[in-house]
């Protein structure tokens, strides 16, 4: 068990830099116009960075491949038991697919990402244990986003589906993440089997635009949190988050164990689970002609609460150094 001043220690810079970008929005200082500017700079450039770069310099035999497997049949069960429950808990059936998607998509890459990667900070396997981390994203993202579009395109719409599912196949080829990882395991191929090290110019630039991935996507997630409209559905949007913040990582906890994971990989695995909405579940849902109010208030709820969350995982499953 990990002490207050650890956990404290490693979430407060999260929730104070959050804070500011709520703030600077709220003021005015950051418009919506920057708002969105600096997500796409956070999206497009600095955590692919951050992303290749991690990976690339990393020296492990991490069992990314089962971490990932947990984390996607932990979503698969949270998304088959949210549709479930939805009916039960007074949801809606044009609610039903939002919120189910607010329960099973994680922030994983603006909040999980900078949370482990300061918990990790100071570790002697720190880039490792983060080339973990962000190797297991990439199989997530196309999760979340193959469930979102069959949960969230109507039915009856004739054509539709395949339409919109060809563009969800064809967003997941382009997305900058997925394609950082693939990048970062080419790169660390490349220097692993073949001794190729990117030229030390370029070596550094990566590092350099990396290191304001964490900052600027905290930033860039307060921001975008403090125009969400929510107020009309506090009441789902509060079962949303009860279940994406725990029966979540309580479905990730069951699946770890069935796996026999590691207790760094189980860590990993949990944090992740025991972050907040993703705000992409907000973008699709109004995008897609779904509940956007819920989505928001799931969202905006979840990233409050998950402070609890978050710091059960760090006092509790994260394993001290030996």
């Amino acid at each position: 068990m990990h002490t207050l001043a650890f956990v404290f220690g490693t979430l407060f810079p999260i929730y104070a830099t959050l804070a500011l970008g709520a703030a600077l929005r709220r003021s005015h200082f950051l418009n919506e116009n920057v708002a969105k500017g600096l997500n796409s700079l956070m999206f497009w450039v600095a955590l692919p960075c951050l992303i290749a770069d991690s990976i690339s310099k990393a020296n492990f035999d991490g069992d990314w491949f089962h971490v990932s497997l947990v984390l996607i049949l932990a979503t698969l069960t949270i998304a088959l038991l949210a549709w479930l429950l939805a009916p039960l808990l007074g949801i809606s059936s044009f609610s039903r697919p939002s919120f189910c998607q607010s329960v099973f998509r994680s922030n994983n890459a603006y909040v999980g990402l900078p949370v482990m990667f300061l918990a990790f900070s100071g570790r002697p396997d720190f880039q490792d244990l983060s080339a973990l981390a962000t190797l297991t994203l990439a199989p997530c993202l196309i999760t979340y986003n193959l469930l979102a579009v069959i949960l969230l395109t109507p039915k009856g719409e004739g054509g539709s589906f395949a339409t919109r599912l060809f563009k969800v196949m064809h967003g997941i080829l382009k997305n900058p993440l997925i394609l950082a990882c693939l990048a970062g395991v080419v790169l660390l191929l490349l220097r692993t089997q073949l001794s190729i090290e990117l030229p030390r110019p370029v070596n550094r630039t990566m590092t350099l635009l990396g290191q304001m991935a964490t900052p600027g996507s905290l930033i860039a997630l307060g921001a975008s949190l403090s125009g969400t409209r929510f107020r009309a559905a506090l009441g789902p949007g509060h079962w949303a988050a009860s279940l994406k913040l725990i029966v979540c990582p309580l479905c990730g906890l069951v699946w770890c164990l069935l796996f026999g994971l590691s207790p760094l990989s189980r860590f990993v695995v949990l944090t992740f689970l025991a972050c907040p909405c993703a705000v992409a579940s907000f973008i699709m849902a109004q995008a897609m002609k779904g509940d956007a109010d819920l989505a928001g208030a799931s969202v905006a709820l979840s990233t409050v609460y998950s402070v609890f969350s978050l710091s059960i995982m760090l006092a509790f499953a994260m394993p001290p150094l030996p």
